[in-house]
């Protein structure tokens, strides 16, 4: 990906729980997928997240993220 910084991933990883950097990839991959809605809203749960506090991001709160994420993107009416 051109547009991203090239220590994008290094950096990334500094604020993943160690354990779960793994884990972390398919969370992120299901948020790209999200319609534009969506894909905000986790990126905004994210960075709110990492203004708060400087311990690692869980694999269970990306999960809540994408949740969260995946409720906001769906079409109206549904």
């Amino acid at each position: 990906m051109k547009h991203l910084p090239p220590d994008f991933a290094e950096d990334l990883a500094q604020i993943l729980e160690p354990a779960d950097r793994s884990k972390a990839a398919g969370i992120i991959k299901a948020a790209s997928a999200l319609n534009d809605d969506g894909l905000r809203t986790f990126l905004e749960l994210f960075a709110q997240r990492v203004r708060e506090s400087g311990a690692p991001i869980t694999h269970a709160e990306l999960k809540g993220f994408l949740a969260a994420a995946s409720k906001s993107s769906r079409p109206p009416g549904l």
